[in-house]
Parts: C-alpha cells; sequence; structure tokens
C-alpha cells in the first residue's frame, strides 16, 4: 500500500482527548449516497480546529477504504475526509475495538513525519489492506522500520507510539534523510527522533531485536515487542526503550498489529 506521510507528533497529543473519545463511538453517522456518509458529531469537538481536522483526516484515510468519503459541516463549511487504506472498515459502523485500535494507531504512526516533508513510502503488513505487488516492492526497497503501539491509550499513561530501526536505516542507506521516526535519538536514549519508544533494531540482521519474525514473501514483521527479545522471546533484562512497560495489560507482550515502511532509495 502507497501512501504519503502527513503529520506530525504534536498534532496527535495536542488532540489526544478527542481522539479517543471517538473511538467509543462510530465514525459515521447518516448516509448520503452509496459512497458518502456524514460525520458523527462524536467527531465535532476534534473538527473544531484545523489541528484536530488534520488528525481526523488521517484516522479516517487509515481505517476507511478509499471508495468512501465522509463529510462534516462547520461553522456553514462543508469538510470531505477521504478513506484510503481501509484497515478498519467496521468503524463507520461500530465503535473501535483494541485489534482496531492498534491496526488504526501503527499506521497513524508510520505516517507522521516531524520534518513536515511530504514523501511517498509504502506500508506493509499482515492486513488484507497492505498487500503488495512485485513492482512495488521492487521500486520502494529500503526498509525504514516498523510502528506499532496505541495511540488510544488512557489519559494517565502516554502515548505508546513504538518504533523499531529497519534493516535500510541501520544501514545508514539513501532515502530516508526525511524519515525519522525509527532512527534512535542520540540526546534522549530509548526514544526515536520523534519522540516514539524505540524498541531497537527491528529483525535479526542484528544481535538483538524486536520482532518475532519476518514474512519475506510480503516484507513485513510480525509479533513486535517494546524492546528487544532473546531467542526464547523473553524480554532480555528489562526495556532499553523508553517504555516502562505501564500496567495496561496489553503493553506487556507481544504487538500484533505491526507496519513495516519502505522508502525509495
Amino acid at each position: 500500500m502507497l501512501t504519503t506521510n502527513r503529520i506530525t507528533a504534536n498534532r496527535i497529543t495536542a488532540n489526544r482527548i478527542t481522539a479517543n473519545r471517538i473511538t467509543a463511538n462510530r465514525i459515521a453517522a447518516e448516509r448520503i449516497t452509496a459512497n458518502r456518509l456524514t460525520v458523527n458529531s462524536a467527531a465535532d469537538e476534534l473538527l473544531a480546529t484545523t489541528d484536530g481536522q488534520e488528525l481526523f483526516s488521517v484516522l479516517v484515510a487509515c481505517a476507511i477504504p478509499e471508495d468512501i468519503t465522509l463529510e462534516a459541516t462547520i461553522n456553514g463549511t462543508t469538510l470531505e475526509f477521504a478513506g484510503e487504506i481501509g484497515l478498519t472498515p467496521q468503524w463507520l459502523h461500530h465503535p473501535l475495538d483494541r485489534k482496531g485500535q492498534g491496526w488504526v494507531s501503527a499506521c497513524v504512526f508510520a505516517k507522521i513525519n516531524d520534518h513536515e516533508v511530504a514523501l511517498n513510502f509504502s506500508m506493509r503488513g499482515p492486513h488484507p489492506a497492505l498487500k503488495t505487488d512485485f513492482d512495488e516492492r521492487e521500486v520502494f526497497s529500503v526498509e525504514e522500520g516498523a510502528f506499532y503501539g496505541n495511540m488510544f491509550t488512557p489519559l494517565d499513561q502516554p502515548i505508546l507510539w513504538i518504533a523499531c530501526r529497519g534493516r535500510g536505516q541501520a544501514a545508514g542507506q539513501t532515502g530516508l534523510r526525511d524519515r525519522v521516526c525509527a532512527t534512535p535519538d542520540p540526546e534522549h536514549p530509548g526514544l526515536t527522533q520523534c519522540g516514539f519508544f524505540f524498541a531497537g533494531d527491528c529483525g535479526d540482521f542484528s544481535e538483538e531485536f524486536a520482532c518475532d519474525h519476518f514474512s519475506k514473501n510480503g516484507e513485513f514483521y510480525r509479533g513486535c515487542h517494546a524492546s528487544p527479545v532473546d531467542r526464547e522471546h523473553h524480554s532480555q533484562g528489562g526495556s532499553s526503550s523508553g517504555y516502562d512497560g505501564g500496567d495496561d495489560q496489553d503493553h506487556s507482550h507481544v504487538f500484533p498489529q505491526v507496519i513495516t515502511t519502505y522508502v525509495i532509495p
């Protein structure tokens, strides 16, 4: 799935309260036409600001298929939010469950770029909406990293955004100058340059790695952790990332909703 980075991390943190609220509701209300629906009023607060509108646009792009458009009228102006990837189309009619939160979060994290430079990249993962073909894999051949976690965490806990460094990023390959969210920040150990929790290197190209498996057919990681794991899949003596594990039931084990990203050399 080809897409473009389009949002900064601070826009998510500034709008996380309102973003969390809409997960408890369906994202769409009435149907206008076969492929056009109105936005549920639960999103009105998020849509009241331009930053909130940008975040909502990314949420819709990640969750809803490309043949669906959501429409909202704000202060007399009609706004359109186009679907793109379609990771959780069920959110149109039902609250977003934990699995859906994981997929939408991974997608949003992959789209973050604090350099605010538009850059096409390839998303891959164990989800039908993320399928790729031979040509895409040939053109977008530099492995940046993998993204996972949950942006919809309770407000008394930090956003659980995690990234591990891919083979291309670790090797310093070209094409990644403006994609730094999977790159460790030397000034802030345990974090990436976007402020994500840094889980280490993704795969077994490193002595210690964060993900359990790499699918060579689709070129993506499966089952990733918040820190490197040993070959028996047990955490190695505490987290090397800035994430301390928290007390949420889903925070201490493997993350199954993982998106691996690639760029052009």
